[in-house]
């Protein structure tokens, strides 16, 4: 048993965590600026791996307003929220560098904004 658990462990150190951040630093974040019109609130999701986030986003008439988390990744995100909330969207400067957890917390606010609608 304690030999099984080497080897998975050597394993998701060799072959998970490369593919988690590639998957990761892959993330695409689509919501255009421009949609950040439509005052109200949407809920939005993303998941790499083992890392997932829901989220609730509040906008007004200026942008983002409030996010909440329904799902939270492990981290501290409240310096991230507190960042997106002071720009009023998403596209904040904290994305080079950026844990997983915060790159999927992003694309789970992007995935809320992109379900915006008049």
């Amino acid at each position: 048993m304690a030999v099984a658990l080497v080897l998975w462990s050597l394993v998701s150190q060799v072959a998970y965590g490369p593919w988690l951040r590639r998957t990761a630093d892959a993330l695409v974040l689509k919501s255009p600026m421009i949609s950040y019109r439509y005052s109200g609130v949407y809920e939005g999701s993303a998941r790499v791996g083992h890392v997932a986030a829901k989220v609730r986003v509040t906008m007004g008439s200026q942008g983002i307003t409030a996010v909440e988390f329904l799902q939270r990744p492990s981290g501290n995100m409240d310096p991230l929220i507190a960042e997106v909330v002071r720009t009023g969207w998403v596209l904040v400067d904290v994305v080079t560098g950026a844990t997983i957890s915060q790159k999927v917390t992003l694309k789970a606010i992007d995935d809320a904004l992109m379900k915006q609608h008049p």
